[in-house]
């Protein structure tokens, strides 16, 4: 009779236990619930949140909850803010300048994780009081430079064609970090469209590269196109930032994959879940080298190129 009393104890007890055991366990290792944020539904954004989706579900297991700002106009966007406060979300992440600047002006605690993506221009969004932090789409010039230096090894005077009114800071900026590269920044000053051919007619023989950054007055396909054709014309090679400066015959162009940028900022999102402090980050980029052009132009080329430096397709 004790043992057939003690086996029924242990019959009750060992469920009791599982029970108990079953209860505890997904508490501590909770689901994390992530909320997106998407400014608008262009397809940059969709293909960032795409990498990103996929990463972080199979990195973290996450629930994961997508909004789209452009549907909430108005006094809706405080009702999604609400929504957003009852979902028990642990993280944030806003992809483009919008949704960043709605993420941080409805959650404006410390104590609410929040990670940026997509964002050319943070500092231009948020004040540094903001704390914030996250993927940018701008790559350090210190680094762009580099990429020139690298790339096309012969390039030691550098034009560079700009409006003050829109990019005299950045200007400053690149005279700024030139650092031990060897090159030297020749700005070129435009402030109009109609200044381009004379200007750049009386600058190329000053030149071994023309740098084309984003600038409202120079950019547009047309314009670009025709500074690519004089450029090949004086033996010039340009120097762009997407795969239309290469396609269009830029020498050397810095290439975003925002699929990739969405991989990164997942890798970003799973280590601030797991509690480590969040920073800003530049974006993982391509350099693509055009040996066709550099072949047309009779530059020089390097027989090995390191990442990020590639020969284009």
């Amino acid at each position: 009779m004790p043992y057939v009393a003690a086996y029924r104890c242990l019959f009750i007890i060992l469920p009791v236990v599982l029970l108990f055991h079953g209860i505890a366990e997904p508490a501590d290792k909770r689901t994390p619930r992530v909320a997106i944020v998407i400014s608008q539904s262009i397809r940059p954004y969709l293909i960032a949140v795409e990498g990103l989706r996929e990463e972080l579900a199979r990195d973290t297991g996450a629930t994961i909850e997508e909004f789209d700002l452009e549907k909430f106009k108005g006094k809706s966007r405080n009702l999604l803010s609400m929504d957003l406060e009852k979902g028990g979300f642990d993280l944030f992440i806003a992809i483009g300048p919008s949704a960043t600047r709605f993420v941080w002006a409805h959650f404006p605690s410390m104590d609410v994780q929040k990670l940026y993506t997509m964002v050319l221009n943070p500092e231009g969004i948020l004040t540094p009081e903001q704390s914030a932090c996250g993927i940018t789409l701008r790559i350090p010039l210190t680094t762009q430079l580099q990429c020139i230096s690298l790339g096309l090894p012969s390039v030691e005077r550098l034009g560079i064609l700009y409006d003050p009114l829109y990019n005299s800071d950045l200007i400053t900026q690149v005279t700024g970090s030139i650092g031990d590269t060897g090159v030297k920044i020749i700005p070129i000053v435009i402030s109009s469209r109609r200044d381009i051919p004379l200007v750049l007619k009386q600058s190329w023989k000053f030149l071994d590269a023309l740098l084309l950054i984003p600038d409202r007055t120079v950019i547009s396909e047309s314009i670009v196109q025709y500074i690519i054709k004089q450029a090949i014309l004086n033996k010039v090679p340009v120097i762009g930032y997407n795969r239309f400066f290469y396609e269009s015959g830029a020498a050397l162009a810095f290439i975003l994959n925002y699929k990739e940028i969405g991989r990164q900022t997942s890798r970003a999102a799973t280590r601030m879940l797991s509690g480590e402090a969040c920073k800003n980050e530049p974006p993982i980029f391509h350099a693509w080298v055009n040996t066709r052009v550099i072949q047309k132009l009779g530059i020089g080329r390097i027989q090995e190129y390191n990442t990020p430096l590639e020969a284009g397709p």
